[in-house]
């Protein structure tokens, strides 16, 4: 039998009840970690967490709006008493906005900023002292619009970009004890980018979902499943030298 990649590690994961995140959560406890999951969304997270206790996975919830440097500390909290120390930090929460630069508003850009950029760092900042003892991993979960400019993405992008480079900042200051890598998927078919194209007249929605799997060497979306894989990898023992990448999960799409 193959042995679980992830067994007798501890690990928090924002974003919990997201496309990637609920994937992240249900994986990384079928690899042998113990998980708290955090998520702005209580009512789904005690879904999740109902439904992962059942099937005999060590998961517990909590709700947290990563946004909250209060929210952020209590999650600490709640991960010492339950861990004692922490392996694995995954931060899958994020949010999208599609608009011009000259129509986004000041709170729209905030929000962006607050959620996907302030959002890694606060959960970074309160959760890297549980992690000093341990040989341990955080992937951060940016898009591939952190790596290349999109029209109409200003705001989405600053984020995503400023994620990448806090992310390279993070390894070089808290190596070697803790290897920090970031994650860019392509566009990966989750509720996000279809609320996104959902949101657009029905024709122009189509064209777009269309002009997305074009983009893509694959001729498709992406899957949660697929992106998960590769942050199980950063999480185990088996990327022990892989730390400060930005790792494009996009079949291409930011190649070109």
């Amino acid at each position: 039998m193959k042995a679980s990649r992830l067994e007798g590690k501890t690990a928090v994961i924002t974003g919990a009840c997201g496309g990637i995140g609920s994937v992240a959560c249900r994986t990384f406890c079928e690899e042998g970690a113990a998980v708290l999951g955090v998520d702005v969304a209580e009512e789904a997270g005690i879904r999740l967490e109902t439904d992962l206790r059942a099937a005999g996975l060590d998961f517990a919830f909590y709700p947290c709006d990563v946004a909250s440097s209060a929210d952020a500390n209590a999650v600490a909290l709640v991960a010492r008493e339950r861990f004692g120390g922490l392996d694995i930090l995954l931060g899958s929460a994020g949010t999208i906005l599609g608009k011009p630069l000259v129509e986004t508003s000041d709170e729209e850009w905030d929000r962006v900023i607050s959620v996907n950029l302030r959002g890694a760092f606060l959960a970074m900042r309160a959760l890297v002292p549980l992690m000093r003892a341990r040989r341990a991993s955080i992937i951060n979960v940016a898009s591939g619009l952190g790596l290349v400019g999109a029209p109409q993405m200003s705001a989405y992008c600053a984020s995503k970009g400023g994620l990448v480079l806090l992310t390279k900042a993070a390894a070089l200051e808290l190596g070697p004890a803790i290897r920090v890598n970031v994650l860019c998927p392509g566009v990966i078919d989750t509720d996000m980018p279809r609320a996104l194209a959902g949101s657009l007249p029905a024709e122009v929605g189509r064209n777009l979902v269309q002009k997305w799997e074009a983009a893509h060497v694959a001729k498709r979306l992406g899957t949660p499943e697929e992106v998960v894989a590769v942050a199980v990898f950063l999480a185990s023992d088996e990327a022990s030298f892989v730390t400060g990448a930005a790792i494009p999960v996009d079949s291409g799409i930011t190649a070109a």
